[in-house]
């Protein structure tokens, strides 16, 4: 089992143990795809490419140098599989309040 965080529109980020990929495919709705952050690294975001522009966004990503918007439900994971820390989960908590 690893702990990852859950962002859900309009909903504060929450830490859920997941034990495979499957139980992520389900909480973003479907199919995945792994997105970074520029300023988040070591970190991967997994959200539902086909929520683009049907779900509500729920926050901006900066991948690339680029602007972009994270639409419906992101989990946010260790880019190496193991379990969020603490310190990681207050770097994301940080992170999304300053894209409020």
């Amino acid at each position: 089992m690893i702990t990852v965080y859950v962002k859900r529109p309009h909903e504060s980020a929450e830490a859920v143990e997941v034990t495979n990929m499957d139980e992520l495919q389900d909480m973003v709705g479907g199919d995945h795809e792994v997105i970074a952050d520029d300023h988040l690294e070591g970190i991967s975001l997994i959200v539902n490419e086909d929520a683009r522009g049907v779900e509500a966004n729920n926050f901006p990503i900066t991948s690339d140098g680029y602007l972009d918007w994270v639409y419906g439900v992101c989990v946010f994971v260790k880019e190496d599989g193991r379990s969020l820390s603490e310190e990681d989960r207050l770097r994301i908590d940080q992170f999304l309040s300053a894209k409020v």
